[in-house]
């Protein structure tokens, strides 16, 4: 009886050591993995533009290099990764003004204006 279950315990943790095992391997082939460094907001007369560093990826994360994203409420302004073992592309120097975003990534220079649309639907249904 002593040896049944023995035998028992150990079939047992054996089948949970491999449950746990492959789901650990599976994560870590296909998981999505997401590390916040750095996070600064500008406010401005368009909303909070927001600025993050982070790094990203599916999979294993093997050497993978940061992001910087600039974004406006739930639009993404500018995503690059950069290089390996590179500065560059990392978005830094904001500047905003009234409507003006300016930025540079060390490759580019980058100044977007955006202006607000009215809501013509309305009076171009009208006509």
């Amino acid at each position: 009886m002593k040896r049944l279950i023995i035998l028992l315990l150990v079939g047992v943790s054996m089948f949970l050591a491999g449950l746990f095992s492959g789901e650990t391997i599976q994560h870590a082939k296909t998981g999505y993995h997401y590390k916040l460094l750095d996070r600064k907001e500008y406010p401005s007369a368009l909303g909070t533009i927001e600025w993050t560093c982070f790094f990203e990826s599916v999979g294993t994360p093997f050497l993978e290099p940061e992001m910087t994203r600039i974004s406006m409420g739930n639009r993404t302004l500018y995503k690059a990764q950069r290089d390996f073992q590179e500065n560059d592309p990392h978005a830094r120097n904001i500047e905003i003004s009234d409507n003006t975003i300016s930025w540079e990534d060390g490759d580019y220079q980058y100044h977007l204006t955006v202006t607000p649309m009215r809501n013509e639907k309305t009076s171009s249904a009208r006509k």
